[in-house]
């Protein structure tokens, strides 16, 4: 092989080793998650409930940024009913609509658990906010809950 197909060849590996290189490297959360800032749950798991007995659960919530207008809806499929205070067909903060940075509220809602013996039940719990500006759209998460079922 030449001498200079053999400089080619070297070239074009370094370049797509250092091209390689760069995917390693993770990106900033922002960057790869730019839906992931705002309104987060704590914890992704729920208080313990007994099968067949409505009882009341909630979810805690925290925030980087300013958020108005929430709405919580959770859907359990045909394993866990689920309904809201004052039968509306969502749910919201304790204390208002919106969450401010650094502070942390919760949503309540009551749920029937048909399962019998220990087991989990899995939960989607659909968000819907916005960040407190007239043109801001409201923004759309889906996130999942796993509920324990008591023996």
């Amino acid at each position: 092989m030449k001498m200079s197909r053999r400089l080619a060849v070297v070239a074009a590996t370094l370049a797509s080793a250092m091209s390689l290189a760069s995917l390693g490297t993770p990106a900033p959360a922002s960057a790869a998650w730019p839906d992931r800032d705002g309104l987060q749950p704590l914890t992704t798991v729920l208080q313990p409930v007994d099968p067949h007995d409505p009882q009341w659960v909630s979810i805690r919530w925290t925030t980087d940024r300013r958020v108005c207008h929430v709405r919580v809806r959770v859907f359990g499929g045909r394993d866990v009913d689920t309904s809201y205070p004052g039968d509306r067909r969502y749910t919201s903060f304790s204390r208002s609509a919106g969450l401010r940075p650094g502070r942390i509220d919760y949503t309540s809602f009551r749920v029937t658990a048909h399962q019998d013996g220990p087991d989990w039940a899995f939960l989607t719990a659909t968000v819907d906010y916005d960040y407190c500006r007239w043109d801001s759209p409201t923004l759309n998460d889906a996130i999942g809950f796993w509920l324990p079922v008591r023996a």
